[in-house]
């Protein structure tokens, strides 16, 4: 085989391994496939909104403030001062308290001692030592000369003689309760009672006549624990008809009691 035939055929060869080493190219028919999404990821679930306490009804926060100023059974030590232009009084008093039975007795200064105020019910006396008598008084009536009147000293539960309603405006974080008197029997026609929210605790109390004039305004401060009971010992008494006179009544003693012998509460045991 001459020389050339041979080169001629080594040519066609490599030619032939080349064009087989190549890639076929796609046919222009051939379509892309697209690669399949992954699953969608579900939202987390929101969180579930605090539900608000229901607010409680006027009798419900009436309770509490009842609760709290005039325990069922109780025994105490106060001050109670009277601040007038002429000067200030000073008196200091021991209590007991039974459901509606509540016995107030002063022991200085010495021309006071042994005066006593017994509540029962509706029904008050004062007994005076000089006479060695109890003589019925009013509920109504200023205590013992100052801003007070007898039924707020010697205080029962509002609820037995107030119609208890919720006010629609009222100070921030508060409740104000709107008690209307049931009859005409009791010291004062109407009562606003500022209530704090978070203890129920009250902050102020404003008294008004039946023409609805405000005759006294209180207010209650310096809380203290007794127990499992927390509360105000310090009420100051504004009068409003004669605003440079004021009464306060400060809580120096104070304790939870159970059982108080009912003889402490009868008219035979005042002067005893």
């Amino acid at each position: 085989m001459s020389l050339r035939l041979c080169s001629i055929l080594l040519s066609c060869l490599l030619a032939a391994s080349a064009s087989a080493a190549k890639p076929k190219a796609k046919s222009a028919s051939t379509k892309t496939v697209a690669p399949e999404p992954a699953p969608a990821v579900a939202p987390a679930p929101a969180e579930p909104k605090p539900v608000a306490a229901p607010e409680p009804s006027a009798a419900e926060v009436l309770q509490k403030v009842d609760a709290i100023l005039s325990p069922a059974e109780f025994e105490a030590r106060l001050a109670f001062v009277t601040h007038k232009p002429k000067g200030d009084t000073r008196f200091s008093m021991s209590f007991l308290k039974k459901g509606s039975r509540f016995r107030s007795k002063f022991l200085s200064p010495p021309d006071d001692a042994g005066a006593e105020v017994l509540r029962i019910g509706d029904d008050f006396w004062n007994y005076l030592p000089n006479l060695k008598r109890a003589l019925k008084i009013s509920a109504k009536q200023e205590f013992h000369g100052g801003d007070f009147a007898n039924s707020d000293v010697l205080q029962l539960e509002l609820t037995r003689d107030y119609l208890p309603a919720l006010a629609a405006e009222a100070p921030q974080d508060h409740w104000l309760l709107d008690l209307k008197a049931k009859n005409d029997e009791v010291t004062y026609a109407r009562i606003k009672v500022a209530v704090r929210k978070k203890d129920s605790q009250p902050v102020w109390m404003e008294y008004f006549s039946g023409s609805g004039k405000l005759v006294r305004r209180m207010e209650l401060s310096e809380l203290r624990t007794y127990g499992t009971l927390v509360r105000p010992t310090r009420y100051v008494m504004r009068n409003m008809l004669e605003t440079k006179r004021y009464s306060e009544l400060v809580y120096e003693a104070f304790s939870l009691k159970a059982n108080l012998d009912e003889a402490l509460f009868d008219q035979a045991a005042l002067g005893r």
